[in-house]
């Protein structure tokens, strides 16, 4: 779900063009319904399969510059029992500490493509 086009298209975004290999990079799209569009390019940087996915994650959208900046995205995966899995997602980044209503945008987004997965049946 994290590593094949096809399936991410299902969940994570509208469009999805990725070279998925370590080194390989990625760009995104969510086209919403009121027309905006939200971009988001990375490179992969650790594939390990069933166990954990990393990469470099850049927001390009039309709001204001965010003071996020050279983030690095971690998905774990841990089975935890008969066809379940624990998902454990980590944001980091570099440059100085974000706001709280950053940290709730951060969490809203992430939460939301979480449950696209869980209710595209894939996950």
């Amino acid at each position: 779900m994290w590593t094949e086009p096809e399936l991410m298209r299902r969940w994570y975004a509208t469009v999805v063009d990725a070279d998925v290999r370590v080194g390989g990079r990625f760009a995104i799209e969510m086209h919403e319904d009121d027309g905006t569009v939200n971009g988001f390019t990375g490179e992969y940087l650790a594939l390990v399969p069933g166990q954990r996915v990393s990469f470099t994650f850049t927001h390009h959208s039309q709001m204001p510059e965010r003071r996020i900046s050279d983030e690095v995205v971690t998905v774990t995966f841990r089975e935890s029992g008969p066809g379940r899995t624990e998902v454990t997602l980590v944001d980091t980044w570099t440059g100085p500490a974000a706001e709280p209503s950053e940290y709730d945008l951060l969490r809203e987004g992430w939460d939301l493509w979480l449950d696209l997965l869980e209710k595209s049946g894939l996950g």
